[in-house]
């Protein structure tokens, strides 16, 4: 079976399919087992579509186009499927305005963005995928699960789907993923939006420590204070995701939440910075001049799916001007 070229990473195939190859240096394992399993238990993801994406990516690597997927799974909605560690994300929307690729944090996975993909693919490109060791992507290959990984596979997805410049939100640790890529890349990033991001958190780095038969319990403990004031639909969506997250991943994005670079990334990106923050979240600081911080008036560390009425109304705010400015820009170009 041909290995697709690097050439041609994105490739659109019958029936609304888009699939991506994203090499991981180094090579990989097979990951299959572990990866389809979780892919199983998150959401629902993995029987109906997840599966078929990953179906259709074989297919193509073999140069034979994928069987259009049932009626239901027609549209604009498309998973990323890569070689050696693929990621499985959506891709939704089009529209004039700035595309927004939204970064889940520790144990998350994108379809904990669902209700923010459905409010904004209206007029964009909307994007959001499983990191490495989360929800239905594979495993690193080599255990690889540093911040630089997931800001290089950050970076392969932008590359591969063509989007410059664009908008990121991260929420959690997924803070630390776009403030760092923003920070290599700051005239591609036209804003960055961080909800409740983690910084700092010494509870974290603790966890992230710890062997084996404590840190499944470890990290029950310290969700369940993340998830106080939570709806009952956030926690058990929450809950879902983290109990499939790998241990390996975990870990990493745990010892992200204890680090305390944030702020110097943000203050080396010189663009539009909004932060969200819940009434009892800590904000990371010091932050630099004309970082934006607005308080939510409810809700848990998972604001996205637990106040999304909110969090999309602030994501609205803060993307017009960014909109009106891009929107000048074509014009006078």
């Amino acid at each position: 079976m041909a290995q697709p070229s690097l050439a041609a990473q994105w490739t659109v195939v019958t029936g609304g399919w888009t699939l991506v190859s994203l090499p991981v240096p180094g090579g990989g394992r097979d990951e299959g087992p572990k990866a389809r399993e979780s892919m199983e238990r998150v959401n629902g993801i993995g029987t109906g579509i997840g599966l078929t994406a990953m179906v259709a990516a074989v297919l193509a690597a073999c140069g034979h186009a994928p069987p259009a997927p049932d009626s239901a799974d027609q549209g604009e909605e498309r998973r990323l499927a890569g070689a050696n560690g693929w990621l499985l994300g959506s891709s939704l929307g089009i529209g004039p305005a700035l595309p927004v690729v939204f970064m889940h944090g520790a144990g998350g996975n994108h379809r904990l963005f669902d209700p923010q993909l459905a409010e904004f693919r209206g007029g964009r490109r909307v994007v959001a995928f499983d990191q490495r060791g989360c929800g239905g992507s594979a495993d690193a290959p080599g255990g690889n699960y540093d911040l630089d990984t997931r800001v290089r596979d950050l970076g392969a997805v932008l590359d591969a789907i063509q989007l410059d410049p664009v908008v990121l939100v991260g929420h959690g640790t997924g803070a630390q993923v776009v403030a760092r890529y923003a920070e290599q890349n700051p005239s591609r990033v036209r804003g960055l939006v961080l909800v409740n991001p983690v910084s700092g958190n010494a509870d974290a780095g603790r966890i992230a420590g710890l062997p084996e038969p404590e840190f499944r319990p470890a990290v029950e403990r310290w969700l369940g204070v993340l998830l106080e004031g939570a709806s009952p639909e956030a926690r058990q969506r929450v809950l879902a995701s983290v109990g499939v997250a790998r241990v390996p991943a975990m870990r990493s994005m745990l010892a992200d939440a204890a680090g305390t670079e944030l702020p110097a990334m943000l203050a080396s990106y010189p663009g539009p910075v909004l932060v969200l923050a819940a009434p009892d979240e800590p904000v990371p600081g010091p932050l630099r001049p004309g970082i934006e911080v607005r308080r939510l008036s409810g809700g848990s560390h998972w604001a996205p799916p637990d106040e999304p009425d909110e969090v999309n109304a602030q994501l609205r705010e803060f993307f017009h001007p960014l909109d009106a400015a891009a929107g000048r820009r074509r014009r006078s170009g």
